[in-house]
């Protein structure tokens, strides 16, 4: 987080996001043992599975640092190892 460029925001907001919620599940972890989910999303007989904020702020950083991906410009004749 400190080496990114001050106008890459959303490489930023993806690496809080993705940080936050792993700080969040490791202090439920840490507290209680177990992270606790919170949020219950049924349909009549239908139900997707259990989870909470810190799992949610994991995903949405996880989708910003993939939309970082394809909005970085790579310099020319840049190649990506890995």
């Amino acid at each position: 987080l400190l080496r990114t460029k001050e106008a890459n925001r959303v490489l930023t907001i993806a690496l809080t996001l993705i940080l936050g919620g792993a700080l969040g599940n490791l202090v439920d972890r840490a507290l209680l043992g177990y992270v606790v989910d919170f949020v219950l999303v049924h349909y009549e007989d239908w139900y997707f599975p259990a989870f909470n904020l810190a799992d949610s702020c994991i995903r949405v950083g996880a989708g910003f640092l993939i939309l970082d991906m394809f909005m970085t410009p790579r310099a020319a004749g840049e190649v990506h190892e890995g």
